[in-house]
C-alpha cells in the first residue's frame, strides 16, 4: 500500500536526466493543468521534456543547485489543490500503433530511467532496437535498504508492469521478456505471474520467464545482470545489448510506459519509500517536484531532528540539509532517514573486508591508496573504472574511510561516451528532432496522429498492444 501525497507547491527541475536540461515553457503567473508539458527538449539535444504533476500558478522560475551539484533551471507551481487535468489527459481509445510511434509517445511522456542514472527510455529502446535484442528484462531486484518502491509498484500495479514490459519488448523486437526478482519476494512473484498468463494468448509471439535471484546489495547493475544470466563479464565501453543480445529496465519505468500508451499519462509523479533504520517504513505516491520536506512531514513516526536526511539509497545518497527546497525527482526512489554515526577514523588497518564485500572484485584500499598518491593510470590498472559507487566499501570500512567518493569520482570522469552511444543524435531525422522542439500546451503525448491504415497495416514495424480482451491499442 501507499499514502497519495499532495503537496502545497512542486519545484520541477529541468535536468532529472541523463543528457542536457529541457527548458522552461512557461512563464511566471502562467496557470498549469495536471500532466501540462513545462520544460520542453531544445531542438537537437539528448533530453527528454518536464510535465507537471498538480494545477495552479508558477511562481517562479530560476536555477536550483541539485544535492548532486547539478545547477539547472527550475519551474515552481504552487499547488491550487483543484486537480485540474488537462482534457488529453484520459485512456486511449483503440487503435494501433507502430513501434516508432510507441516509442514516441514514451519519448514524449518525458519517461527516463527510474532505478538509476536516468537515461531517456526512448532513446534506451532506440538502441535496443538498432541492436536486435533477443531479451527485453525487466529489472525487479530492488535491493537497497529500506527502500521497497519497486515492490509496491509491482504489488500495486503488476498489469501495468507486464503490459509495459511487452509492449517495449515488441517496440523493439525482442523475442522474450524476462523478469528479474528476488527469490524471497513471493508476493510479488506470484502478482507477476499472475499478470504474464491473464495476458500470454495476447502476446503469443512472446517467450515468459521469471529468474529468481539471491536476496543482496547491490544486485540490479547490469554488468552484474550480465555476469550472472549470460556468464560475461563487461569490460567499460561494452553494453549488455551489444554483447548478450539484451536489454534491462527498471519494473517502474515500464509502469510508467504503460500509463503513457494506454492512458496518456506523462511522468508527473513517483511512488517514494520514505524509510530509515529507527522508523516504520513508508511508501507515498507524490508528484515529481515535491520537496522532501512534505514526505517528511506526511511520515509521522520519522522524528529527524538530529537524524541524517538522505537523498536517495542510504549507502549510495546524498545527504541534504535543506528539506524544504531539495524536491523528489524522476530517479528519487527513496528518502533515507539514518541515526547520525561518526566512526572514529584511523590509518587503512588492511583487514581486507572491502575488497570481500565489492561485488566487481576490486581492491578498493589499494586502489584508494593509488589515488591519494597522484597514481591514477595504476588505479586504472588496478580496475578503479569498474567502481559501480553502491557504497559497500565505505559502508564495512572499520577505519571510518570514504573510499566510495575518491573511487566512483574517478570512475566517473574516465567514462568515455563512444560515438554510437545513447547520447549521439547524430541518427535522428529533420522530422524527429521538429517532433521533439513542439512546445504548447499540450501534454506532448499527441504528436502522432492516426496514419493511413491500409500503410500502417502493411507496415513491417507495426505491432499491436492489446489492453484489455478484444481491445486494440
Amino acid at each position: 500500500m501507499f499514502e497519495r501525497i499532495y503537496p502545497a507547491k512542486i519545484i520541477l527541475p529541468m535536468k532529472m536526466h541523463s543528457g542536457v536540461p529541457a527548458v522552461p515553457s512557461v512563464k511566471k503567473g502562467d496557470y498549469v493543468r495536471i500532466g501540462q508539458c513545462v520544460g520542453i527538449p531544445a531542438k537537437g539535444t539528448f533530453s527528454v521534456p518536464v510535465h507537471s504533476g498538480i494545477s495552479g500558478y508558477v511562481t517562479d522560475i530560476s536555477e536550483i543547485t541539485l544535492p548532486n551539484g547539478i545547477i539547472t533551471p527550475a519551474v515552481t507551481i504552487v499547488n491550487d489543490m483543484k486537480r485540474t487535468r488537462l482534457d488529453s489527459v484520459k485512456p486511449r481509445s483503440g487503435f494501433k500503433l507502430s513501434a516508432s510511434e510507441a516509442i514516441g509517445i514514451i519519448r514524449d511522456a518525458g519517461i527516463c530511467g527510474m532505478g538509476g542514472e536516468g537515461i531517456p527510455t526512448a532513446a534506451k529502446l532506440k538502441r535496443a532496437k538498432t541492436e536486435v535484442v533477443k531479451d527485453f528484462l525487466v529489472n525487479c531486484l530492488q535491493s537497497e535498504p529500506y527502500s521497497t518502491s519497486d515492490l509496491v509498484a509491482i504489488t500495486e500495479y503488476p498489469d501495468y508492469v507486464v503490459l509495459g514490459s511487452c509492449a517495449c519488448a515488441r517496440a523493439v523486437g525482442a523475442s522474450r521478456c524476462v523478469f528479474l526478482i528476488s527469490e524471497n519476494r513471493k508476493e510479488q512473484r506470484q502478482a507477476i505471474a499472475n499478470s504474464i498468463d491473464k495476458i500470454r494468448n495476447d502476446f503469443k509471439d512472446l517467450e515468459f520467464d521469471i529468474k529468481l535471484f539471491r536476496e543482496r546489495f547491490p544486485q540490479g547493475y547490469y554488468r552484474l545482470v550480465a555476469r550472472a544470466l549470460y556468464g560475461k563479464n563487461l569490460v567499460p565501453g561494452e553494453t549488455l545489448e551489444k554483447t548478450c543480445s539484451a536489454v534491462l529496465f527498471n519494473c517502474s519505468t515500464m509502469l510508467a510506459c504503460w500509463e503513457a500508451l494506454s492512458d496518456n499519462i506523462p511522468m508527473m509523479s513517483r511512488i517514494v519509500s520514505v524509510s530509515g533504520d529507527a522508523s516504520g517504513g513508508h511508501n507515498m505516491l507524490v508528484p515529481v517536484g515535491t520537496p522532501v520536506s512534505e514526505l517528511l512531514t506526511n511520515a509521522q513516526d520519522i522524528k529527524n531532528g538530529s537524524d541524517r536526511i538522505v537523498w536517495g539509497n542510504c549507502l549510495t545518497g546524498i545527504e541534504i540539509t535543506d528539506p524544504e527546497n531539495t524536491p523528489v525527482v524522476k530517479t528519487t526512489s527513496v528518502i533515507s532517514v539514518v541515526r547520525r554515526a561518526e566512526v572514529p577514523r584511523t590509518p587503512c588497518i588492511h583487514c581486507g573486508l572491502c575488497s570481500e564485500c565489492c561485488p566487481m572484485n576490486l581492491s578498493p584500499n589499494t586502489i584508494y591508496e593509488m589515488l591519494n598518491q597522484g597514481l591514477k593510470q595504476k588505479a586504472a590498472e588496478e580496475g578503479a573504472r569498474d567502481c559501480i559507487a553502491c557504497g559497500s566499501c565505505s559502508y564495512v570500512c572499520p577505519a571510518g574511510i570514504n573510499l566510495t567518493t575518491a573511487i566512483a569520482s574517478f570512475a566517473g570522469e574516465g567514462r568515455i561516451i563512444e560515438i554510437n552511444s545513447l547520447l549521439d543524435n547524430s541518427g535522428a531525422s529533420d522530422k524527429e528532432l521538429e517532433a521533439a522542439s513542439f512546445v504548447g500546451e499540450a501534454s506532448l503525448l499527441e504528436e502522432y496522429p492516426d496514419r493511413d491504415k491500409k500503410s500502417r497495416a502493411s507496415s513491417p514495424d507495426s505491432i499491436t498492444l492489446p489492453f484489455e480482451k478484444d481491445k486494440e491499442v
